[in-house]
């Protein structure tokens, strides 16, 4: 099996690992007869915690969106990586295996999706920088100039459509995420109050 392929069973195993803990520690705390732990006061701000680890990722790409020159700080996008990890945990935790209104469920199916493309996003980005350092070695082992390299480097990044094709599915599940999530909140409070 390739390292590639080692890393993504890797993944594979630490993400269902993580969902089975998650609702294992759900099903623990609501073993409370009259109602699940995601309706009780500690339920509550496990969702508020989680819904504030998700809004500080979203820091990431409004810094990116909103400053395309600048280079992106790594520590940003390793709490974009943590928190978009967490974040859902959290809420997950919060919300447990009970699927008894559309809006919650449809926001955990796509808070779901979300986190599935985005670990698939940070993979395709790592499999581009290896790619792109070989490329580096190869070209100045050919002993091609710094300059030509960096140029024929970046022709190359810019055409990478991959990566492209995944910011368009990312991106708009995302918003959908925070869309339905609000719905879930607004309705939440409405009805059952804080």
């Amino acid at each position: 099996m390739s390292a590639v392929g080692r890393r993504a069973l890797l993944v594979l195993a630490l993400v269902i690992l993580a969902i089975v803990g998650a609702l294992t520690a759900e099903w623990w705390l609501s073993r409370s007869p009259d109602r699940p732990f995601g309706h009780t006061q500690g339920g509550h701000v496990l969702g508020w915690v989680g819904l504030l680890l998700i809004l500080l990722v979203l820091a990431y790409p409004f810094r990116k969106r909103h400053k395309p020159g600048q280079r992106w700080s790594k520590s940003l996008f390793q709490v974009h990586i943590v928190g978009g990890l967490a974040g859902p945990l959290l809420i997950l935790l919060h919300a447990g295996a009970h699927l008894h209104a559309l809006i919650p469920v449809l926001a955990m199916v796509t808070m779901g999706l979300v986190v599935l493309s985005g670990i698939v996003g940070q993979a395709l980005h790592a499999l581009a920088l290896r790619s792109m350092n070989e490329q580096r070695r190869l070209l100045l082992h050919q002993g091609l100039p710094e300059p030509e390299v960096e140029t024929r480097l970046h022709v190359l990044a810019k055409q990478e459509e991959t990566f492209r094709l995944w910011q368009v599915v990312h991106g708009p599940l995302t918003v959908t995420f925070v869309a339905l999530a609000i719905l879930h909140i607004g309705g939440a409070l409405y009805y059952g109050g804080f």
